[in-house]
């Protein structure tokens, strides 16, 4: 608040030190009332709000520690400075700091002081509002906040359910269209000629697809239900595994796979073994026919200390305008001539975010694709145990 709207009740009983003071705060550019008693000093300042109280001791009717206390019991009271010439004492100043005086000065006060005084309080009042306005604006803000947490999660909860029920229950009668189409097919193979054959194909091909997709999904909402419990992995344990598996597919496209460093880290086994695989599934699908394939794995840990892992490829590429949206569900590059739905690195996000870390990718075209993924040391699954 600026000096010339801050209200000052001066009370003195001692009519010359009151007028010589007021006189002395109104040049200053406060707006001061003056009051001789302390009933007229609360009655002012019940009337006038001010931000000041320059309060003497001694009053005629009422003591000043008691008026000091009366005006500190109000809501919003005021910055009361108690004043004394005879009072002098540190017993008598820490009594009345202790009934709620800000501050006790003793008199003669050099006007510049004064003045100097009750802008520092003036400063500090101003500052203490500030910061209680802007703790109100902040625990508003966490209100609402928490209001759309828990809106946005009662959503996820909703929609995961729903792709788990949706995906669950349209499984089954996916597999009778597909098997009486496959059975009609069997029985009726002689009356059809071969482009019949071939929608009857186009149809099985079509459901297959189908079943294919809604399983995608089904382990999409699944890893958002489940969370992962966090123990101590050995990724060189976990491509171990996932090479294993993929161990037909790499052999037919002749390609190879190098590690290097890979740590224990905090995760899920099975969770991280579908991480590599998808990834590892990606290279192959996206490998470059004029070339063999060549993966390399390795890790580093990163500034935040964490391992940051590279699952690197010497594959077709992706240009770099569809670096930020290859992880989104349901996002496809190319045709259908090459197998997937779409959900692979959608999965791979949701499981890697779902272990407190990041994933992402860095591609040449025609160079190749490196994707980057973050997870926590071992360190922090102990300690969590």
């Amino acid at each position: 608040m600026s000096s010339d709207r801050t209200v000052v009740v001066n009370v003195d009983d001692h009519e010359p030190a009151r007028y010589a003071r007021g006189r002395m705060l109104r040049l200053a550019g406060f707006t001061v009332y003056d009051a001789g008693t302390g009933e007229e000093a609360i009655q002012l300042s019940a009337e006038r709000q001010p931000e000041v109280v320059l309060l003497d001791v001694h009053l005629p009717d009422i003591h000043g520690g008691e008026v000091c206390q009366r005006l500190k019991n109000q809501e919003d009271s005021p910055i009361v400075i108690q004043l004394s010439a005879s009072a002098i004492s540190a017993p008598q100043a820490t009594a009345a700091l202790n009934r709620g005086a800000d501050a006790y000065l003793i008199e003669p006060i050099d006007p510049d002081v004064l003045v100097a005084t009750i802008r520092a309080f003036l400063r500090l009042r101003n500052a203490e509002r500030a910061l209680a306005a802007a703790n109100r604006e902040l625990s508003e803000k966490n209100i609402q906040l928490q209001s759309l947490n828990r809106a946005l999660m009662r959503s996820n909860e909703d929609l995961e359910h729903f792709a788990y029920v949706a995906s669950h229950d349209l499984q089954e009668p996916l597999r009778n269209i597909s098997t009486h189409i496959q059975f009609l097919e069997r029985v009726s193979a002689e009356r059809f000629d071969e482009s019949e054959r071939r929608v009857f194909s186009f149809v099985v091909h079509g459901a297959r697809r189908m079943s294919a997709l809604i399983s995608d999904v089904l382990r999409y909402s699944r890893v958002g239900r489940d969370l992962p419990t966090l123990k101590p992995v050995d990724l060189s344990e976990v491509v171990d595994w996932v090479l294993a598996n993929l161990s037909e597919s790499l052999a037919e496209a002749g390609a190879s796979v190098t590690t290097e460093g890979l740590p224990s880290v905090s995760g899920d086994f099975v969770q991280l073994g579908q991480v590599f695989q998808n990834l590892l599934g990606n290279s192959l699908k996206y490998r470059d026919p004029r070339r063999p394939l060549h993966v390399e794995i390795s890790a580093e840990p990163d500034a935040s200390a964490d391992w940051l892992i590279r699952v690197g490829d010497n594959g077709i590429g992706i240009p770099a305008e569809y670096l930020d949206r290859i992880f989104r569900p349901f996002k496809r590059l190319h045709g259908y001539e090459i197998p997937g739905n779409g959900i692979g690195l959608a999965l791979c996000r949701r499981i890697v975010e779902g272990h407190g870390g990041r994933i992402w990718a860095e591609s040449t075209p025609g160079e190749g694709t490196t994707f980057l993924l973050t997870l926590r040391p071992a360190q922090a699954a102990a300690s969590q145990d």
